[in-house]
């Protein structure tokens, strides 16, 4: 689905802030998002998502850019990721990140394999704009090349449980409840993640890891795993997943 300016603005309002917040200084560099949103929506990009963090005109956002005219990385679609705040909780920053078709979820790509690109000043001219897209197009082989490895490595159940086990202690900052049922996190969703390859147990474990609905007893009563909405956590979580698949290739 493309994003209007109306439906942007109902679920992320801080992308059109005309002014930082007024806690930040003088010194305070503030870089608007919807005018960097459309200079990337001139290059041929379009909004697929937009949220954030909290109320307001200043709060910490996410906006997701796709351009129909990139080829597809394995089962996903590449995409732009942007990033921002008004009241300094974040710099501006591109990054990459890809959206797999068969679960709708979207997906961080670690800065190993494409670097961020963070904007400090307001001088943002189209020409920076062509820029990051050729970079970004040009990096899509090394990303490629990375979905494959983990589309290719069969793993056994003794790997799957040993990544769920590993994915738990990120998932939990460390704390993972013993009571979690391996079993019932490497269950498919659907048909189309009935492989057993490591792509298809790190995307099965990052959906319900960051999308929640896995229930689990805690320390009084069976408990339901909340879905992630905290953008940095998210995208912490999504990348440290997807290093941790690499690693077992």
């Amino acid at each position: 689905m493309i994003y209007t300016p109306e439906l942007i603005k109902s679920t992320a309002p801080a992308v059109f802030a005309t002014s930082p917040s007024p806690k930040m200084s003088s010194r305070y560099e503030f870089v608007p998002t919807f005018e960097m949103i459309d200079k990337f929506m001139n290059d041929g990009w379009n909004v697929t998502s937009a949220v954030q963090n909290g109320r307001g005109d200043h709060a910490r956002h996410m906006v997701r850019l796709r351009n129909s005219e990139l080829p597809q990385v394995g089962d996903t679609f590449p995409e732009i990721v942007l990033q921002n705040s008004h009241n300094g909780t974040s710099t501006f920053s591109v990054s990459a990140g890809l959206y797999r078709l068969v679960c709708s979820n979207g997906l961080s790509v670690p800065t190993a394999l494409s670097e961020s690109f963070r904007v400090r000043h307001m001088n943002f001219d189209q020409a920076e704009v062509r820029k990051i897209t050729d970079d970004f197009v040009n990096k899509l082989p090394t990303i490629g090349k990375s979905v494959d490895r983990m589309m290719s490595k069969i793993v056994s159940e003794a790997e799957q449980v040993k990544y769920v086990q590993a994915a738990a202690e990120i998932r939990w900052d460390g704390k993972a409840p013993k009571s979690l049922r391996i079993e019932d996190i490497l269950k498919p969703l659907r048909d189309g993640d009935k492989e057993s390859n490591m792509w298809t147990t790190f995307n099965i474990v990052q959906e319900k890891f960051t999308r929640g609905g896995v229930s689990y007893q805690g320390p009084r009563r069976t408990t339901s795993l909340r879905e992630i909405r905290n953008i940095s956590k998210l995208n912490n979580v999504n990348t440290k997943l997807w290093e941790l698949a690499e690693s077992m290739c």
